[in-house]
């Protein structure tokens, strides 16, 4: 694996896409699921915390996306 300026170029591109993921699932699909945890909270059926959910979805977005777009430059431009 060579570091080129393709993979910071892929590992910020990446970067800016899990920002993006990350946003949408806070403003739109996490305050349906914390609504429907605390609604189901009353027959005891609630299951798992949203705020787990959202964890995973800040490691994924800005974590793992990075990483993922820096290893991809590094391929595309080798050619490996």
């Amino acid at each position: 694996m060579t570091v080129t300026v393709y993979s910071f170029i892929y590992g910020f591109l990446f970067l800016w896409l899990g920002l993006l993921f990350f946003a949408a699932m806070n403003r739109l699909i996490y305050p349906r699921l914390r609504w429907r945890h605390e609604r189901a909270k009353v027959t005891g059926q609630h299951g798992i915390d949203p705020s787990v959910l959202l964890t995973a979805a800040k490691l994924f977005g800005l974590v793992i996306m990075p990483i993922l777009g820096f290893y991809i430059g590094c391929t595309l431009r080798t050619g490996a």
